[in-house]
């Protein structure tokens, strides 16, 4: 292939396998480049760059590079210059950090504003009183949350319908209503959220001439990188800015698409390929993984339907070490870890990666009470301070006679007995001694005199009717609290989500949306196993004290060449390790979620994917494979695997 003549500077071409060269000389179309795991992408976007400044002559201030992550536009932006020699004003940055700019200096709208959480809360609040009243958030108070994420959904996906499907049958109608009025609110006060930074900068391309004039056809080349990750509205944005003679060189891989819960849709590769005539490109070697981790990966991957195929090779001629094995429980996998992760030479380029963020804190949690250290790449908070587990360490508390009044507070409507926070500060003082029965515990709180004090209460309300339905839910909470009294936490635990009401109140709070149905299951099923180690209310509080010791250590551990390293797989796109570790590969698990549908079931296998590629040399795969009497189903992804 015939290589340009030397401009200013120009790429070392020799760098460039067949694959990359070809990619990097193609500027006249524009181009799909189908990328594998290692194979090289961000190398050839960055010769790219330097093959249009150098040896083209291209005007930098006319190209374009967006990336998702602001670490990978600097990654580039770094290479960039280290190449040239000297900074050119190559635009480089996120589809928000660009189009926020492009926003912020037109006309009038300078002045626009970061929304905050706490004010979008607000507003969202104010929407769902608006069209559905008082007494419905009153009943319904994650009726905030579910609006607010459907909005997300709309503004991404652009499809009104999917979004209002979130919001259940009594809200779903008076969606395209809410979303005006809120969409009223937000643009008159100047405010934009992170969402609205692409909604926004659309919605002016289509409606504003002005806007729409400066900005098409502003840049000559575009560069995307990680193109399976956009969503409809940035696919929509970016086609706008490139009409006319604008050519976009699109990079990505549709088996590495593992964002579809923010709205990435790896059919836009599709949709761009027909509606921009692009050509189809490949990258085809992988420079990261032994042959055998490649093959392997292959064989999960082969198997999911309407994907680009890629005849992926290693570029290194070892095997390299792939085990997949089975174990009775959790703890025999989890040791089993620990035993091959003690034998590696480089522990510091090991990584154990999780499906959820809930199945890795269960392993955070074994690794505590072994006092082993361990790091957590992202951020995540101390799973024992779920609501849910801090709801259930509350009811025990009081069952037990060590809880205090913050505790009873805290479940008293857990599930829902209709008392008010009125009622709850009429209750006396047990302090004060206006309450305070013999055999108190030490603290001076008795939950027992507390709610017959509360009952009190409530008999004097002046509506006899609300409140018959009120003290029979406080008699049912006291014989509750005495009979969970002579159990073991294991059984107490058992009884309150199914004689008390708690796990039903759990399951409806999670409402139509199905992820956070699966993450509260996921929550109590840690809370069982927790309990099944503790024999006493002492063993629980010294469980939850050490793990949160060992949570703080993992926030300083990150450089103890002895710490494991533990993040979800999303958090390890992008990296790479010698050695990878994925337990928990079983139905449901790992894919996440019962009976999932098949375009689930696309997205779970390649995130699968997406771990078994981080590799370099060793991959070990674990699942539960259960006793005789409780048997487990290994993960689907694994049947071309085990042996």
């Amino acid at each position: 292939m015939a290589v340009p003549d030397s401009g200013v500077f120009m790429s070392d071409y020799s760098n460039l396998d067949p694959f990359q060269l070809s990619a990097v000389l193609k500027c006249d179309e524009n181009v799909m480049l189908a990328a594998g795991p290692g194979s090289g992408k961000t190398h050839t976007m960055t010769q790219k760059i330097i093959h249009l400044t150098g040896s083209l002559h291209i005007d930098p201030s006319s190209i374009l590079v967006i990336t998702f992550t602001k670490d990978a536009a600097l990654s580039m932006m770094n290479r960039f210059n280290k190449c040239s020699g000297f900074p050119l004003p190559v635009a480089f940055g996120t589809f928000h950090s660009v189009f926020y700019h492009m926003i912020r200096e037109h006309g009038n709208h300078s002045g626009i504003r970061i929304l905050l959480d706490k004010n979008k809360k607000s507003i969202a609040e104010s929407t769902v009183r608006k069209f559905m009243g008082n007494a419905f958030l009153k009943d319904d108070p994650d009726s905030v949350r579910r609006f607010l994420h459907s909005m997300s959904v709309f503004k991404n996906s652009l499809d009104a319908e999917k979004a209002g499907l979130m919001l259940g049958s009594v809200m779903n109608a008076s969606f395209p209503d809410m979303l005006r009025y809120y969409e009223g609110i937000r643009r008159k006060a100047g405010l934009l959220d992170f969402d609205d930074m692409v909604y926004d900068c659309l919605d002016l391309l289509k409606k504003d001439t002005l806007f729409r004039s400066k900005w098409t056809g502003r840049f000559r080349y575009i560069l995307i990188d990680e193109f399976q990750d956009i969503n409809p509205a940035q696919y929509e944005t970016v086609s706008l800015l490139s009409a006319g003679d604008t050519k976009i060189f699109a990079v990505g891989d549709d088996d590495q698409s593992i964002y579809g819960f923010r709205g990435s849709d790896p059919s836009m590769i599709g949709r761009f390929m027909s509606e921009k005539n692009a050509v189809l490109m490949h990258l085809n070697t992988n420079y990261r993984s032994l042959a055998g981790i490649v093959n392997a990966s292959l064989v999960v991957i082969n198997e999911n339907p309407d994907r680009i195929r890629k005849d992926l090779v290693s570029a290194k001629k070892e095997t390299g070490t792939v085990t997949v094995s089975g174990f009775e429980d959790k703890d025999a996998q989890y040791r089993q870890i620990l035993h091959v992760f003690d034998a590696l030479e480089d522990k510091s380029s090991a990584a154990v990666l999780f499906r959820t963020n809930i199945c890795m804190q269960t392993f955070a949690s074994f690794l505590a009470s072994e006092n082993r250290p361990f790091s957590i790449r992202e951020k995540s908070e101390d799973i024992f301070e779920h609501f849910i587990i801090r709801d259930i360490y509350s009811y025990l508390s009081l069952a037990y006679g060590t809880g205090d009044e913050s505790d009873i507070k805290n479940i008293i409507n857990k599930p829902l007995r209709h008392i008010s926070s009125e009622a709850l500060m009429a209750v006396p003082d047990q302090e004060a001694g206006l309450s305070k029965p013999q055999g108190a515990d030490t603290k001076g709180f008795n939950v027992q005199a507390f709610i017959n004090d509360l009952i009190s209460v409530c008999m004097d309300s002046p509506c006899p009717d609300d409140s018959r339905a009120r003290i029979h839910g406080l008699k049912c909470l006291k014989k509750d609290l005495m009979f969970m009294h002579d159990l073991s936490p294991s059984l107490a635990i058992s009884y309150l989500l199914g004689k008390t009401g708690y796990g039903k109140y759990v399951t409806e709070l999670a409402g139509h949306d199905q992820r956070k149905k699966e993450e509260y299951q996921k929550i109590l099923d840690l809370t069982k196993e927790i309990s099944s180690k503790a024999a006493c209310m002492n063993d629980m509080t010294g469980l939850r004290t050490e793990y949160a010791r060992a949570f703080k250590r993992s926030k300083m551990a990150s450089a103890s060449k002895d710490a494991i390293k533990l993040m979800t797989v999303h958090a390890s796109k992008g990296l790479e390790f010698e050695t990878v570790f994925i337990p928990d590969c079983n139905e449901g698990t790992f894919p996440h979620g019962k009976m999932p549908d098949n375009d689930a079931v696309s997205e779970e296998r390649r995130i699968f994917y997406v771990a078994m590629t981080r590799a370099v040399s060793g991959l070990h795969i674990f699942y539960v494979k259960g006793l005789g009497s409780e048997p487990r189903t290994p993960s689907r992804f694994l049947c071309g695997l085990i042996k």
